[in-house]
């Protein structure tokens, strides 16, 4: 490897199952990133919406984790889609020279699967496959730090809804959630300094959100049989009762843009592809794709559950609806008691803040290996190579990519300040993270299914990796990529249409402007790389 591929200072590799799998279970949080932005869903179509939308959600997520899994289990590297994309649109090249080895050890094994996956070993040789790798790379990490501002959002609203619980004649302003906003984007950047807790951190974020889920979950249900006054729903109105309040005469698209609400309970299903430096190459072959797999199915049952039992909670629907935060106040209808409801939030609060750690640290984490992958394809000493450079480093004693991770809780902090907390602001927030996640998901696929051989591609990659590696018995099927693809061209198209209508500034939905402006951004990276 040359020097410019690798840093003098390397991760440890500390993550296993159960930490990869926490890190990849507390950031999508499903159960927690429903009942967070659950006012779109409520108002857009009522729980009908969230409970169908959360199986149309599950669904398509499982298939962009398939084929997310596809990739990782032959090619794995911290830089995800954009070097399966590099990968992928390489020459033909002559057989890989590997050592003999009459029995490879996991040494040899993770050895030669951190020389072959790397980008200096890709034959570069075109500028659209320069282009196409670096804009999917970009793309997720745009769509990471998009998912961290949403994070921070929800947690500023979520405290601000226990304060309103417990001071009904409080007045929300766009200020408020915008400081709260900046003070937990401060604190969450601390997290991530030291790379050595993480995967304590990783782990406790699971058995806390798991158990969160479970004691919010049974102490709402218990205290709401308790209330002999108020009747239990019937189902018809929970399953069968579609509420429009979105302006849309159309029952139809008013069920489309508020998939937001469920969709968003699935970001960030990559995340355990970028970690592949702290898992080690061999073993994330079969880890990575297992947990992203995983972590939707567990995401799904434990968010499908949760929202069915509080929506039988609810005994008054318009408070629910005008609320702050809808939560918390289906929490109080359910138990009756103030205190408990706060007690029952904040439990939401601290597995939401490890969401928030998990988020900074996959952030970084992209950023830190495409600094490394695509500082080499800059001129030696221009600003672009320096500034790649700068971002590869990984701090010793700290053993953590510090100039990525404090850039990125840099660009999330702008963004705070761009949407100064406002609710439309908030949408605009996730629907981004959620598209430009999708599109970085669906290239890798399109490429694969439409671009390249297929055969040939998978064929000359186990062929090189088999001949020292353990066989992956996994084969890439091709209907999961055709529905990431088709999936993401519908929330790419759907999702950009308003929340409400009629439109004003104050509701119009604002995503279109945030393509434009990340695209020009990355035009404005990627261009000085292809000169």
């Amino acid at each position: 490897m040359s020097s410019s591929e690798r840093s003098e200072v390397k991760f440890d590799k500390h993550f296993n199952w159960w930490s990869l799998l926490g890190i990849a279970f507390s950031l999508s949080c499903s159960w927690v990133g429903i009942s967070a932005s659950m006012a779109v869903g409520i108002a857009s179509g009522g729980p009908l919406l969230i409970i169908y939308g959360l199986i149309i959600a599950a669904f398509f997520s499982l298939m962009c984790g398939i084929s997310l899994g596809d990739f990782a289990a032959i090619l794995p590297n911290s830089s995800g889609g954009s070097f399966w994309v590099l990968k992928m649109l390489e020459q033909e090249s002559a057989p890989l020279k590997t050592p003999e080895y009459e029995d490879p050890s996991d040494d040899d094994e993770e050895v030669f699967l951190e020389n072959y996956c790397q980008t200096a070993n890709v034959e570069v040789s075109s500028k659209f496959q320069k282009v196409s790798s670096m804009v999917v790379g970009l793309l997720n990490y745009f769509g990471a730090i998009f998912t961290t501002a949403s994070i921070c959002s929800s947690l500023s609203m979520s405290c601000i809804g226990i304060h309103n619980l417990l001071h009904p004649d409080y007045e929300l302003k766009h200020w408020h959630v915008f400081v709260g906003y900046q003070c937990i984007n401060a604190v969450l950047t601390l997290f991530n300094i030291y790379s050595t807790p993480l995967p304590y951190i990783s782990q406790f974020g699971l058995y806390t959100s798991l158990l969160s889920f479970a004691m919010t979950f049974i102490i709402c249900i218990v205290s709401r049989s308790d209330n002999t006054v108020d009747p239990w729903p019937k189902a018809s109105n929970i399953f069968g009762s579609f509420d429009n309040q979105t302006g849309w005469n159309s029952s139809g698209m008013a069920f489309v843009v508020g998939l937001v609400n469920p969709i968003w309970a699935f970001v960030g299903i990559d995340s355990a592809t970028h970690m592949i430096d702290e898992v080690g190459y061999s073993k994330s072959r079969f880890l990575v794709p297992k947990v992203i797999i995983t972590t939707i199915i567990v995401g799904f049952v434990t968010s499908f559950i949760y929202c069915v039992g509080l929506f039988f909670c609810i005994t008054d629907k318009t408070a629910v609806v005008e609320s702050i935060l809808p939560i918390v106040e289906i929490f109080y209808q359910a138990t009756g008691n103030r205190n408990l409801s706060v007690f029952l939030q904040c439990m939401c609060i601290t597995t939401g803040f490890v969401s928030g750690i998990a988020s900074g640290t996959w952030q970084s984490r992209i950023l830190q290996s495409f600094g490394k992958s695509y500082a080499p394809f800059y001129k030696e000493g221009s600003l672009g190579n320096k500034s790649l450079k700068k971002l590869a480093i990984l701090t010793p004693g700290f053993k953590s990519p510090l100039y990525a991770h404090f850039l990125s809780q840099i660009c999330v902090t702008i963004i705070g300040c761009i949407f100064m907390g406002s609710s439309t602001a908030f949408n605009a927030i996730i629907t981004a993270c959620i598209t430009l996640l999708l599109m970085s998901y669906a290239v890798p696929s399109f490429i694969f299914l439409f671009v390249v051989n297929k055969e040939k591609f998978v064929h000359r990659i186990e062929s090189d990796v088999n001949c020292i590696s353990r066989p992956n018995r996994r084969r890439m099927s091709l209907i999961p990529h055709i529905i990431c693809i088709l999936w993401t061209l519908f929330c790419l198209v759907f999702l950009s249409f308003p929340y409400t209508l009629p439109v004003t500034a104050g509701n119009m939905n604002y995503t279109s402007v945030v393509y434009a402006v990340v695209f020009c951004i990355i035009s404005i990276v990627v261009f000085p790389a292809c000169i």
